[in-house]
């Protein structure tokens, strides 16, 4: 293993055992706004406090002894570290020294994301120069997030603060994640419509190259926000001097303006990933191509294509997890989304509503790239075994 990968796995262990000791897990408030007073991992935890530092010592001797016949074990402590924790977690919020107050909110504190974030380079470090590692990594990811949905799921942590506001908004909450997502994901879809032919004819007419880009590029330098500033006035003006528009849906606020957005801002890697995926391949091999046969229509789609195919996937994966991001500007005009739960909280002063929001939106993130990033693993695979 290399020994980067050592420094990072065991700068990890030493980041969880310095959140355990230093960082307050948790922060008790009065209620959903005033500030809190902040509880430190050993009056969380009580007796459990040990065991937990145990856990986390062994992850950093384990990681330090630096063997692959270890790399799976570390991950597992990991993992049961963090099952552990929750745990532990979900019973002192039980505890009737936090129950004085019948308005008391208990919140996630920094040590534990402290802690979330040293997991994460155990196992990144771990792996590093392992052979399949970027499958092993997002296998170990996905399961933090499914023993944390399990914990959320099972009611377990149902006295958080973070729970409490989504049981508040728990009809709002599933709607505005479908409403997220559905403008996420269709504004992608548009852009790859768009984008990868454009892409293609950019790299086929030289002409049109400098051009064209210069526009898709002028596009990306305008903020977010003014873009959107810019965009909602002749929207309105169109609607309010159509009926057939307006009764399309299109108007200054709402879903219309926060789409077009996103599909400006989601045409920029996805145009550029197609034309640097065609130019990547070997003109030699494209030359091989033709001389078994192949006429220029067979070389661009049996050859060309399939070779810049991941390049091109890259860019939709680009688009995809910053689309996801962007799409919270649309709760600022009306479009819905978890940015309109995140500014809500920001309006009224409330950390665990904003991150009631910031949560889910994270995890939609995360999963998007791993299917992508499992696509492309498997796919170069296939393609180079065939190629052999």
């Amino acid at each position: 293993m290399e020994k980067s990968g050592n420094k990072i796995s065991v700068s990890g262990a030493v980041v969880i055992i310095i959140s355990f000791l230093l960082f307050s897990f948790a922060q008790y408030r009065p209620n959903r706004v005033l500030t809190g007073t902040n509880v430190f991992a050993r009056e969380l935890f009580e007796s459990n406090f040990l065991l937990l530092l145990l856990f986390s010592f062994l992850i950093l001797i384990f990681t330090i002894i630096n063997s692959r016949r270890y790399v799976l074990f570390v991950g597992g402590l990991s993992l049961l570290l963090i099952g552990l924790t929750l745990y532990f977690f979900g019973i002192a919020l039980e505890r009737e020294s936090f129950q004085v107050i019948t308005t008391g909110r208990m919140s996630i504190g920094g040590g534990f994301w402290l802690a979330l974030l040293g997991t994460y380079m155990v196992i990144n470090g771990s792996f590093k120069g392992f052979y399949k590692a970027i499958l092993y990594r997002r296998i170990f990811y996905i399961f933090i997030l499914l023993i944390i949905a399990g914990f959320l799921i099972s009611g377990h942590l149902n006295s958080l603060s973070v729970m409490k506001e989504f049981a508040n908004r728990s009809s709002a909450f599933f709607s505005q994640i479908n409403r997220h997502f559905s403008l996420s994901f269709l504004s992608v879809l548009v852009s790859i419509l768009i984008g990868i032919p454009a892409g293609i004819l950019i790299y086929i007419s030289k002409k049109a190259n400098h051009p064209a880009l210069f526009i898709i590029n002028l596009g990306q330098t305008v903020p977010t926000l003014s873009l959107l500033g810019l965009i909602m006035a002749p929207l309105t003006l169109l609607g309010e001097q159509s009926d057939f528009l307006r009764n399309l849906g299109v108007r200054g606020v709402g879903f219309t303006p926060a789409f077009i957005v996103l599909i400006i801002y989601a045409l920029f890697p996805v145009i550029h990933n197609t034309i640097a995926g065609l130019k990547l391949v070997d003109d030699n091999l494209l030359e091989v191509a033709k001389s078994l046969g192949m006429d220029r229509s067979q070389v661009f789609w049996k050859v060309q294509l399939p070779l810049s195919l991941p390049v091109i996937l890259g860019g939709i994966r680009t688009a995809m997890t910053q689309s996801i991001g962007n799409t919270i500007l649309a709760g600022l005009i009306g479009g819905g989304g978890l940015g309109s739960i995140i500014f809500l909280g920001l309006a009224q002063a409330a950390p665990d509503l904003i991150l009631l929001g910031i949560i889910p939106l994270v995890i939609m993130a995360f999963l998007l790239d791993s299917f992508f990033s499992f696509f492309l693993f498997f796919y170069r695979r296939k393609f180079s075994g065939e190629i052999q």
